[in-house]
């Protein structure tokens, strides 16, 4: 094995700040703010995909104050990186209400590119392949 089987999460210089019971409200861009090199990204509303993305790359884009984009993959427990990643995001939404709960979620730019950009092809969606639905495997 070339790298940890755990998530980004758990060597990130950062993961101290992260909130216990983190909700999110609203997800920002990284343009949008300037982020605290010492806070958890994503308790500062990025959207980090460190909980869904294998360690073992040195955390390069934290150490940039960037946000994870998971190219390191999954872990080995994952079939799916990117419903891991819409998962774990999924899960920190701080809200009960669907109304709140859209308009968080549609501050994410294109979803299917932000959480497959690197898995797209194994994933587990499905796709039509000469008229029948077929599961990528």
């Amino acid at each position: 094995m070339l790298a940890p089987d755990t998530a980004l999460c758990s060597e990130c210089d950062r993961r101290d700040t992260k909130p216990e019971d983190l909700q999110i409200t609203e997800f920002k861009r990284p343009h949008e703010i300037v982020a605290d090199e010492g806070t958890c990204l994503l308790a500062q509303g990025l959207l980090c995909l460190g909980p869904a993305t294998r360690s073992g790359c040195g955390a390069l884009c934290i150490h940039g104050n960037m946000p994870c984009t998971g190219c390191f993959g999954p872990t080995g427990s994952v079939r799916d990186q990117g419903a891991k990643a819409l998962s774990a995001i999924a899960s920190l939404v701080g809200s009960d209400d669907p109304d709140e709960i859209d308009r968080i979620l549609e501050a994410i730019p294109d979803p299917v590119g932000t959480f497959y950009r690197y898995g797209l092809p194994h994933s587990l969606l499905v796709r039509r392949r000469r008229g029948t639905a077929e599961t990528t495997v």
